[in-house]
């Protein structure tokens, strides 16, 4: 391995802190000990170390790493080779301003420091450490997402290396069933190593902030926001936030507004009025964020001070049933009352207009959510290795109360997204009608299961191993 002839870097146990580096994760839940990591710095780097790979007994697992912000394993590997994409981080804007290009190891970060300087805006990550890669391929909610639909649906093409060693560019022309499942279908397909997005005129400046509120205030708050989304524009965004504060940790309810294009905050004056005239927030503080830049680091401090040690699961919803929201209430609660090791677990409600993302017809893309939805994320943390196993629980059945609970009052399963999973979810319950095209593709570009790491895509039938 460490005599292949190619141009970036090959890690192993002997490469000392360089090694140990590239194993980090967000979440030390997320870390494996790989056997190497390979950090390419061409695309031409990747073919060789597949070839590796599937040439020994038994064939090498891969996984690929593009920001390492994902809680499950999926970037890691126990033994295997990590294709550590950090390398390949290179943005560029076009001379019209029209269309950026970003590379698969780039993090959202590094995308917004270019539209930052060139007063252009694309659909990206809430958080400047998240990778473009993983954000994408499994679909890409965003904060301009109530405007412009998903990452995936301003995805021109994309430049995919695939498991037999070539090199394509997949858009609406060229390898259309690839470009097609990439919209969605998760990393099962090939190592993205360059994404062409749509660019927009500039987001900002961006009115955000932190209205909180007792949790005894949860009900009226749930229906100020059911108001509140039915009359808002898109361009106005909230996340309902179940949280612990400090000092004295007490159930909270937290708004977290996020108003585009607000000069002068009057935007965010209007739109937040009936957060606070119905009810009064205890802590009202109001900022506005210059550009996306900004805004992708206005929770730098509040999650350098929270526990490394965290999982991520989720689940979609139709609307915000009060029965629905208050029976997660009343479990988060339960559960954060146990323990102080766990009390920083939170959970967070997306309130984004769905219009744009339901507008998408549901065969352009393989993300299968092209209904009105929501989201929610529920945030395991704890503070020791004790009481992991515990958060893992929690926030398996959260998401399963979600789930069960949305079909209930709305009568539509909604399953699960990509983005929002552990790996351990049916595939059917995640791809939907979709699943039996996705294995087709799989089956032509990557009948061996070379990506298997994931969402985990079987071949069609009659064509695994083959």
């Amino acid at each position: 391995m460490q005599n292949l002839d190619i141009q970036g870097t090959v890690l192993s146990v002997a490469s000392g802190d360089a090694f140990s580096a590239a194993l980090k994760r967000n979440s030390p839940l997320a870390e494996l000990p790989a056997r190497y990591v390979v950090q390419p710095t061409a695309y031409t780097d990747i073919p060789p170390v597949l070839a590796y790979a599937a040439s020994q007994t038994p064939p090498i697992q891969l996984a690929v790493k593009g920001g390492g912000a994902h809680t499950a394993t999926w970037s890691s590997s126990d033994g295997g080779i990590v294709i550590d994409l950090s390398k390949l981080n290179k943005v560029s804007l076009s001379d019209d301003k029209q269309t950026i290009s970003v590379q698969g190891g780039a993090i959202w970060g590094d995308v917004y420091a270019v539209t930052s300087q060139a007063g252009v805006d694309v659909v990206g990550s809430p958080f400047w450490f998240i990778g473009v890669g993983g954000f994408t391929v499994g679909g890409g909610y965003g904060p301009l997402s109530g405007e412009r639909g998903l990452a995936v649906d301003n995805l021109l093409s994309a430049t995919v290396v695939l498991a037999d060693g070539r090199i394509v560019k997949a858009s609406a022309r060229e390898e259309a069933d690839l470009f097609w499942a990439i919209r969605g279908g998760g990393g099962q397909f090939g190592v993205v190593v360059e994404f062409l997005f749509k660019t927009y005129p500039a987001a900002g400046p961006i009115s955000s902030g932190i209205l909180a509120y007792p949790g005894a205030e949860l009900g009226k708050v749930i229906s100020i926001i059911n108001e509140w989304k039915a009359a808002r524009e898109p361009s106005e965004r909230l996340t309902l936030n179940f949280s612990r504060p400090a000092p004295h940790f007490k159930p909270s309810v937290l708004i977290m507004p996020c108003i585009l294009r607000d000069e002068h905050g009057s935007l965010a004056r209007a739109s937040l009025e009936p957060f606070r005239s119905v009810v009064k927030p205890v802590v009202d503080k109001l900022s506005t964020a210059s550009d996306m830049l900004a805004l992708s680091h206005s929770a730098d401090a509040a999650l350098a001070q929270a526990p490394r040690r965290l999982v991520i699961r989720g689940a979609c919803f139709s609307d915000f049933y009060p029965e629905l929201v208050l029976a997660v209430w009343d479990a988060w609660v339960a559960f954060t009352e146990r323990s102080e090791e766990v009390r920083q677990s939170t959970v967070i409600w997306n309130v984004t207009s769905p219009t744009a993302i339901a507008q998408v017809p549901f065969a352009d893309t393989a993300f299968k959510l092209r209904v009105p939805h929501y989201w929610v994320a529920v945030q395991g943390r704890s503070t020791t290795d004790d009481s992991v196993g515990a958060c893992r629980e929690f926030v398996a059945s959260i998401v399963s109360l979600v789930r069960e609970k949305n079909t209930e009052l709305s009568g539509r399963d909604l399953g699960w997204a990509v983005n929002l999973c552990q790996g351990d979810e049916k595939t059917e319950d995640i791809f939907g009608e979709h699943l039996p095209r996705l294995r087709a593709v799989k089956a032509k570009y990557d009948p061996h299961m070379i990506w298997n790491k994931g969402a985990v895509l079987e071949p069609a039938d009659g064509h695994m191993g083959v």
